[in-house]
This record gives C-alpha cells, structure tokens and sequence, in this order.
C-alpha cells in the first residue's frame, strides 16, 4: 500500500541566510522529537510512524510549472515565488489494527494535561494513547461497536472519557496499564463530551438530551432537554460554573452547572435588569456548530459552525459581540491560543490563525488531505486530525513567524485549491 507524502518545496530564489537557520531548527527539532524516516523510505505496515515533514525537494526552474498544476492556471490566484519551510513539527500515522486494511481516519484526539500524551480515536472504533514525544502507540482501547466520535482526559489527567456511533460514553483509567473502568448507554448516537473537573462528564449526541454523569454514580442522568437533535458540541468554563452547547439549529445554549433540574436553578446575570432562567439560548449561526470554546477567563464563548463563520458571544453582557466569515470549507475545528488569537479548521483541509483584533487571517496551514476535524493546543503546539488518517503536530511560533510576503504560510500548490470548496463535503 503506496504512503501518502508531504512534499514541501522550497523555491531557488529562497535566500540561504533565512534557510539555513529554519534547516536547523528543523534538524534540532527532529532529534528531540524523535526518530525520522529519511526522504524516500517507506515505514512499515505495522509499526506506528512519526514522520519528517522537513523534507525539501528542488523547485522548477520555471515557476510556472507550479501554477500549472491549478485545474485553471489563468483564474487562479498566483501564490508568491518564496516558499518558506512548513511550521510542521511532525506526522503521525496511526498504527492499523490487525483486521483492519487502512489506517484510520481521525475523528477525535485529546492532549492529555502534561502533554506527554495523545488519545486519538476514528473509524476503527478503537482508541489510541499515542506519545507526544516519540510518536509511537503506547496502548491500544477497544470496546467501542462503532466510530469513537469524542475523547477528553480529565483535568488531572488520570481518567479518559470515549463516546461514539454506538450510543456508549466509557470511563478509562489511564495509568501504567490503561483499563476500562466503566461503560454506559443511551439510545441514540453520542456526538461530543466534555469533563466537568474530575469526576463529572457531560455528553450528547443524536438526541434532544444533555446527560450528565458522575463517575461514582452507577446511572447517567438527563440533565437538560432542548430542542435540538443533533448537539455536536460542549464546553465548560475554566469555573465550572457553566456549561455552553451546541449543533444542527445553530443556537448555542448555556447552563448553569449548579443546579440538577431547571425548578433548582438559579438565574443567570439580569439582562435590562430582568433575570432570566439557568437556561439562555442565542441564534449564532445558520448552521450546525461543531465546536465550542470558553476563554481562560470564563467571560467569552467562541464558536464556528459549517455556515463558515467564527462568533463572539459576551456571557456577562448576553450577546455577541463579533463575527466573521471565513473563507473556504465549513468549520468544525477550533482552539485558542492567545486571547484573541484562534486556529480554526475544517472541511477545506486548511487550519488558519485568526486575529479577532482585526478579524483577518494571519496564516494558513495547508498539508492536510482530508477534512480537519479537532484541533487541541499545547503550550508549544497545535495538535490537529484529519480524515486523511493524519495527526499533525504544528509549531506555534514557527507558524506565526514563517510567513511570506503577504504574512502567510501556504503550500505551493495546495493552497491554489484551500478556497475552491472542494472538501465542502462531511461525512
């Protein structure tokens, strides 16, 4: 089975003193990152890889050879003639199981707290606990029927919570021997979780139900009933004093995590000096939010959605306060990494870093084939997955600073197509 490549180019008008020092960062990068394979070998079937991106292959002599590869070389944007080295710390290719054929794609990843470790899950409806240093599969989680479609470590890092296709959310205990330490079910398909501290989970999915769980409780409970079907999305504040969630009608809604039953609740902050219930909705989007993000400091929600957009929303004043239209595929991957610095993704195979300062797109990182469906953050990296059966692992400040001309980082050639909406299509 022939392994995808990510060729980068590096055009022969790059001038040597600004390679040279990106080359051995990138060498220095590699050794502490791991082992590479070198240009042109082929990794086992078998064995977990972590490969080297940094590989450099001569440009044409003619520029336009590049911009003849474009399906429309005439109408198509001309990209800039100096290539720079990709931010692309490393790639790993998750190890197939053994009754399967292909690798699989990747619908959902975690960072465990220290970030030493990966949870990566797909199709396979297994889940693997990849390590961040060498890029090697330490363990492998089965017991899902089905695709995993969200995992989440809790905030200390000793628990991993699954949930999937099959309708099951599973507790793992995750030490020197991970093990299944719970499993329950509810009756449709689960979409997305998120921790609440340690011992709390909340999930949802195909259904018009936000359960909630503790994890020394024997039974998972419905916690709110909306109308929505399809929630795909649930974040926490850093407080735990909220709980925001979202999916197929666009409107995010947002709870109190204090109270079991909307009779107990208390209210959230008066608006126009009216208290209003524990539950507050707001039309965001005019379509299906896939991700959902507070701030360090629990005052702001960010949300993007498949209508394309990234929102704002003000929790104490109720309201958003900002939006914007991102160019290319719909969105369904999102983190922050500054206070108002965003990596967004989604179906176009593009992450982009997004200033809400002047609500423009400051880079774009282009390597991936398939849709990008999570991204997580790390102090020094952004960890995204892909449907093209990679994680990628991009440096944060080498994205930031590696730009061209025009403040961007593009692939040669893929960025000629990052806009064309040809990856609109989501599983």
């Amino acid at each position: 089975m022939q392994k995808r490549r990510v060729h980068f180019v590096n055009s022969e008008s790059a001038k040597p003193s600004i390679r040279f020092p990106v080359i051995v960062s990138a060498v220095l990068g590699a050794c502490s990152f791991g082992s590479f394979h070198a240009q042109g070998q082929q990794p086992s079937d078998t064995s977990p890889i972590y490969d080297n991106p940094f590989r450099v292959v001569a440009a044409p002599a003619n520029p336009a050879a590049i911009n003849a590869l474009a399906p429309n070389p005439d109408t198509e944007r001309k990209e800039p003639t100096t290539i720079l080295e990709s931010p692309i710390e490393s790639v790993v290719y998750l190890e197939k199981l053994p009754s399967q054929t292909d690798r699989p794609v990747v619908t959902a990843i975690s960072v465990s707290p220290d970030s030493e470790l990966i949870a990566a899950a797909g199709d396979d409806h297994a889940i693997r606990l990849v390590s961040m240093k060498s890029g090697k599969t330490i363990s492998t989680l089965q017991g899902h029927v089905d695709w995993v479609q969200a995992v989440e470590f809790s905030a200390d890092g000793k628990r991993l919570a699954s949930c999937g296709n099959d309708g099951q959310l599973k507790i793992w205990s995750i030490d020197s021997e991970p093990k299944l330490v719970a499993t329950h079910r509810v009756g449709h398909a689960l979409q997305t979780l998120a921790f609440l501290g340690n011992e709390e989970i909340f999930t949802a999915g195909f259904g018009n139900n936000l359960y909630r769980l503790h994890i020394n409780n024997a039974a998972i409970n419905v916690f709110h009933a909306c109308e929505c079907s399809d929630i795909r999305s649930i974040a926490c504040s850093p407080d735990l004093q909220w709980v925001a969630f979202g999916g197929r009608d666009g409107v995010l809604r947002i709870r109190t995590t204090q109270v079991e039953s909307a009779s107990q609740a208390a209210a959230l902050p008066p608006q126009n000096g009216h208290a209003d219930t524990a539950e507050h909705t707001a039309n965001l989007h005019s379509d299906r939010i896939r991700s959902i993000q507070f701030s360090s400091d629990g005052q702001q929600i960010t949300s993007v959605g498949e209508d394309r957009r990234i929102v704002h929303y003000d929790l104490a004043l109720r309201k958003p306060f900002g939006q914007t239209e991102i160019g290319g595929g719909k969105l369904m991957g999102l983190c922050q990494l500054e206070p108002n610095l965003f990596a967004i993704a989604g179906a176009d195979n593009t992450i982009r870093i997004f200033s809400d300062m002047n609500h423009r797109v400051l880079v774009k990182l282009v390597g991936h084939d398939g849709s990008v469906t999570v991204l997580k953050k790390t102090p020094r990296y952004i960890v995204s997955g892909s449907y093209d059966t990679t994680i990628r692992i991009w440096d944060i400040d080498r994205a930031i600073s590696s730009t061209d001309s025009q403040g961007l980082y593009k692939h040669p050639v893929a960025a000629q197509f990052e806009d064309s909406g040809a990856g609109d299509q989501i599983k």
